[in-house]
């Protein structure tokens, strides 16, 4: 698997300086910032604690902190590794948006489910995508470390005749890996999270 990683760090190199590779908090449509630290601050996680208290049948983790917004209060996008509450439940990523105001209070506004293969396909993230879990083949994988500039986390793989991968990089961008059965890849697609746009819910 660590093989799997160098290889596939190496591609990510490859991603643009825009995309990849960020250092400060770079703002963003809407007035979101992309955070320079995936760390949770202590005040992003006592808001992200009291705004999923109560919340019923998926359990949400942290896994990285993206982006900020600083309204009349402050907005957090967070990446979480999400399981639905039933026996066998297999994880998935998830994109959940809290509010917390200048009272303390704090709700969650907009919860973005990420199915790597929808958005290989798509090759953008749909914010009306199923809440539930990553679809087809796809499965859930944070196995190994990531260490390159710009690379934060394996994702997902699906396998084919050969693996797909799904890594996330600064920015926020999500990059598409192909490795065959020699071992010889190729990027497939990369494509950005539009964090502004998916922290409005989805038209009904």
């Amino acid at each position: 698997m660590k093989k799997i990683f160098v290889i596939i760090l190496a591609l990510v190199m490859l991603c643009s300086s825009a995309a990849c590779g960020q250092k400060k908090a770079e703002p963003m449509a809407g007035g979101w910032a992309l955070n320079e630290s995936t760390e949770m601050s202590a005040d992003a996680q006592k808001a992200f604690d009291k705004a999923i208290d109560g919340l019923m049948g998926v359990n949400y983790s942290p896994a990285a902190m993206l982006a900020t917004q600083l309204v009349s209060g402050t907005n957090y996008c967070v990446l979480c590794e999400a399981t639905v509450v039933y026996p066998d439940a297999q994880p998935y990523w998830a994109l959940v948006y809290v509010y917390a105001d200048l009272q303390g209070n704090a709700k969650v506004t907009n919860i973005v489910a990420l199915d790597p293969g929808a958005i290989l396909e798509s090759g953008k993230v749909e914010n009306s995508q199923a809440q539930g879990g990553m679809l087809g083949s796809w499965k859930f994988d944070r196995d190994g470390s990531v260490a390159a500039d710009g690379a934060v986390m394996h994702l997902a793989s699906q396998l084919v005749s050969g693996t797909n991968h799904c890594v996330l990089c600064k920015g926020w961008t999500l990059v598409f890996v192909y490795e065959n059965l020699e071992g010889k890849t190729e990027i497939l697609k990369t494509v950005p999270l539009d964090i502004a746009a998916l922290s409005q819910p989805a038209a009904e």
